[in-house]
């Protein structure tokens, strides 16, 4: 195979791996302007990752840190005038700016600012009593590993991941990623940190064992099998959080400005009314707009982006149009999946009513009447049949915290 070739197939899998999937970012998490003000060089920092490759080494080491970064400061904190200088060559010219050094996927050892990972969540992680001399060593040796490239083992290895263990015999397999019942699965994303540190004799997972004369001993451990979640379980890093309200004194949290009649599900579901119904129509697994509309302006389509926004499962239901927010739409109720058990209705009172029927008669469990669409037939006649009906005030736009 020539180099070409493989350099091709090795870009062109790089950039699927860092293809960035849906994810819920949930803003109390970090106070990131906090963060770049409490920060110092030596620091590590963990961000949970939103891409493909997160995803795998999420699955792997089963922790939500997927990607390792060092803070080496501003370029003044460098205090090597040469290293410094390199540093500025490198993408660090900016004198004000906050650099991190990363090793990624496709880019290698790499100068990042700081502010690209503003949206991000983000775990601070300082080493436990490290020296400033020995935190300026550490930042040097990653210095001199800028313009290395990404290990294409390592790369090779994810690539096969992502296939069955059966499909190899158990010698084609990595040692990175042989399972072994004692001991989690690990990846080498953060070999070079561990190696940065390690080169000033500074401590993450050593093994310790009793030696000779019963003295106490650390064994190295393979840097390659390093994974961000090691540095968080490591008992030399000390966590360090900035939350957007600190609770500084004893007794603060009883300030915190809590949201009456707000409860979130993690999902991003925002819900102010906590009666029973609403609650029991967010149980299914699937939902239905019926009366979905292509037209952006009215409430047939907002109600359907609504959904989609919160990465809920929902049909378009409209005889008239083939696709609606690129989704297929469902010709009439009793085309709809089996597991669609609650379903908005938005369309005039009398069609309302017919399709209360049609609901009746797919064993719909939930119906939630748009204001507007409601009528006093329909709704009765769904609470005959024993459907929960949600009607009368509610908007489900602003039970879901709906924005354009």
């Amino acid at each position: 195979m020539s180099a070409s070739f493989t350099d091709w197939v090795i870009a062109k899998l790089s950039k699927w791996l860092l293809q960035d999937q849906p994810y819920l970012y949930n803003a109390y998490l970090s106070d990131f302007n906090h963060i770049c003000h409490k920060v110092r060089p030596g620091d590590v920092l963990l961000i949970e990752g939103h891409n493909r490759i997160s995803t795998i080494i999420r699955h792997v080491t089963q922790s939500v840190w997927t990607h390792a970064a060092l803070y080496i400061g501003r370029l003044q904190d460098i205090e090597d005038v040469k290293l410094r200088e390199i540093v500025k060559q490198s993408g660090g010219s900016d004198l004000e700016g906050q650099f991190l050094i990363e090793t990624e996927i496709g880019s290698g050892t790499i100068i990042t600012p700081l502010i690209n990972y503003k949206d991000e969540h983000i775990r601070l992680l300082r080493p436990h009593g490290l020296t400033q001399e020995d935190a300026q060593k550490v930042i040097n040796f990653a210095i001199g590993r800028l313009g290395m490239q990404y290990d294409i083992r390592h790369l090779l290895d994810l690539a096969r991941f992502l296939f069955p263990w059966g499909l190899y015999p158990r010698r084609w397999r990595s040692s990175l990623f042989e399972h072994n019942a004692l001991q989690p699965t690990k990846d080498i994303c953060s070999s070079m940190i561990a190696e940065a540190f390690e080169s000033v004799n500074y401590p993450i997972l050593p093994l310790v064992e009793e030696g000779y004369q019963n003295e106490i001993e650390f064994v190295r451990r393979n840097n390659r099998l390093y994974t961000p979640s090691d540095f968080d379980y490591s008992p030399y890093f000390d966590v360090i959080k900035y939350p957007f309200f600190p609770l500084g004194k004893q007794g603060a949290y009883h300030n915190l400005p809590w949201k009456k009649d707000v409860v979130s599900d993690d999902e991003g579901l925002k819900m102010t009314f906590l009666s029973p119904e609403i609650q029991q129509f967010f149980t299914s697994s699937a939902y239905a707009v019926v009366g979905a509309s292509a037209d952006r302006s009215k409430f047939g389509n907002k109600v359907l982006r609504c959904y989609l926004q919160l990465k809920k499962k929902v049909y378009p239901v409209n005889p008239h149009e083939k696709m609606i927010e690129g989704l297929a739409c469902v010709q009439q109720i009793s085309d709809l999946p089996d597991n669609v058990k609650s379903i908005s209705i938005i369309t005039q009172p009398a069609v309302t009513e017919m399709l209360v029927e049609q609901a009746i008669k797919k064993g719909i469990q939930n119906i939630w009447m748009q204001p507007g669409a409601e009528s006093d037939l329909a709704i009765q006649n769904g609470k005959q049949h024993h459907i929960n009906v949600i009607a009368g005030g509610p908007c489900i736009l602003r039970e879901l915290n709906f924005h354009e």
